[in-house]
């Protein structure tokens, strides 16, 4: 039996309460490789309970049957099972929480436009649970038009983005814009959301303790009138 480092790391945020499911998506880029990392993180470190859906182009970059082992269940395919249903509905009302890692500029750039043309893409634009995105694009992109657009209209709708940071170039091998954040970051940025979105506004709390009392006052008037009765 081994043992690792205690989870959550120092410093991040712990498992947000009430918050159990996370879906992963992983798009085609080096990254993807590194996600059976980061669903060991997610699952055996903070306790969530996690599913996968890689894209197309991620199957090519990480065994969907190492992540099925370590989720113990399926990866959820890139395009609709025959005759399956809404499948898309289905896992966008499941998830609490998303993160897209690796997330290339195809990817940022269908779910900033709405092209809902895979079954990733459209539980991302379905889903009303916190999105985090994590940047993977070639250094060029990095510092281009169209990756700025994106990520400003992501940002736009309430999407989170982590990135892209300097990292090397798998190409070229050089330190360069553009690659993705590391895994610590991307959960600290979805725990850091899913506890905003699950706390209770001061206002809302303090309006809740007053009808509480008023309603416990109310019953205490009623348990009187009915023992002097």
């Amino acid at each position: 039996m081994t043992t690792g480092p205690a989870w959550p790391p120092p410093g991040l945020p712990a498992k947000p309460p009430g918050v159990e499911r996370i879906l992963l998506i992983g798009a085609g880029a080096i990254g993807a490789a590194q996600l059976p990392s980061l669903v060991g993180m997610l699952k055996f470190g903070y306790g969530f309970d996690v599913a996968v859906c890689l894209t197309a182009a991620g199957r090519d970059f990480v065994s969907p049957r190492a992540l099925a082992a370590l989720t113990g269940r399926p990866v959820v395919p890139p395009d609709w099972p025959a005759e399956s249903g809404p499948a898309h509905v289905e896992w966008a009302d499941w998830a609490q929480g998303v993160i897209v890692w690796p997330a290339t500029l195809n990817f940022l750039s269908r779910c900033a436009f709405g092209l809902a043309d895979s079954l990733p893409a459209a539980i991302v634009l379905s889903t009303t649970a916190p999105v985090v995105f994590a940047p993977s694009v070639a250094a060029g992109a990095a510092e281009g038009g169209p990756l700025r657009r994106a990520l400003r209209v992501l940002r736009q709708d309430g999407h989170g983005v982590v990135g892209p940071v300097m990292g090397h170039a798998v190409s070229t091998g050089e330190l360069s814009p553009g690659a993705c954040a590391p895994p610590e970051a991307v959960v600290e940025e979805l725990t850091t959301r899913l506890r905003a979105s699950t706390s209770v506004p001061a206002e809302e709390e303090s309006a809740t303790h007053v009808r509480h009392r008023v309603q416990d006052a109310a019953e205490r008037a009623e348990d009187t009138a009915h023992d002097a009765v």
